[in-house]
């Protein structure tokens, strides 16, 4: 009689399994259809293949860094905003400063020598709750923290998105 149970057990737990990966695998096909540097979402958006000169890649290609940094050292964070802000690079001007997520994601790239770095510390977008600091990375050691905006010698490195919105 115990035998009949564990069967059944079985049978029913294989038909579960059966159910839910095809749920699944109906889930993957409804959304992102990733293929080298390209992803597509509903025919709205499109990543580019190449972010153009003095640019490298990242992140399945959804974000262009600029390959070389800020000629000199920030004056503090709101020159290396205005530097981001200001920069026109590749034919675009949608650069930015990265958030600290972004920025520490990029550490091992960095640390292949994809990069080319003058200093070791850079500003990034992400504020301290008060607004009266930035945190900031210093790639040297892989370690981040709070620095006050008016804080000078750090580096700039922009970002922007790579995609292109179709309507």
């Amino acid at each position: 009689m115990q035998g009949k149970k564990d069967s059944s057990f079985l049978n029913y737990l294989w038909i579960f399994l059966i159910i839910l990966a095809i749920i699944l695998l109906i889930s993957l096909i409804n959304k992102k259809e990733i293929s080298g540097n390209a992803v597509q979402e509903s025919g709205k958006l499109k990543i580019l293949e190449d972010c153009g000169n003095e640019t490298i890649l990242y992140n399945f290609g959804e974000l262009c860094w600029q390959k070389y940094q800020m000629p000199e050292s920030a004056d503090n964070w709101t020159d290396a905003y205005d530097y981001c802000k200001n920069l026109v690079l590749a034919n675009h001007t949608n650069w930015r400063l990265p958030t600290l997520k972004e920025s520490w994601d990029i550490r091992k790239e960095i640390e292949t020598g994809n990069f080319l770095l003058n200093e070791t510390h850079f500003w990034t977008a992400t504020s301290h709750e008060f607004k009266t600091s930035h945190k900031y990375i210093d790639f040297r050691i892989n370690y981040k923290d709070y620095a006050p905006d008016f804080r000078s010698g750090y580096g700039v490195k922009c970002v922007r998105e790579n995609i292109e919105i179709f309507d």
